[in-house]
């Protein structure tokens, strides 16, 4: 499983809300032009350029945010997850955890 949300403006947003608490988590790329992602995978190692920021509670969750500047669309999570981030270009990178549902 790997799918991306990308944010291709200086004015979008991406948002990870929680189902349960309606607590909302927002990532920009700061104003400035150019594309930042956020990857949801399975994949393990996580790259050596991420670096960990946060963890996501066992719960339901939901991404929305701009897929390469088109439509928008969500991603829907059911687990615990991990959260990190890459401070070279603001991508964000999220993966499931070891014993999450």
């Amino acid at each position: 499983m790997e799918e991306e949300i990308r944010q291709t403006t200086d004015k979008a947003e991406v948002v990870i809300i929680n189902d349960n608490t309606s607590q909302k988590l927002t990532f920009s790329n700061g104003g400035v032009d150019g594309e930042f992602e956020i990857i949801v995978t399975d994949k393990k190692p996580v790259p050596e350029l991420f670096q960990p920021v946060g963890t996501l509670p066992d719960g339901k969750y939901t991404i929305k945010g701009n897929y390469a500047g088109q439509d928008y669309r969500e991603i829907k999570l059911n687990g615990a997850y991990e959260v990190y981030g890459n401070p070279e270009d603001g991508n964000v990178m999220i993966t499931k955890r070891d014993g999450g549902n």
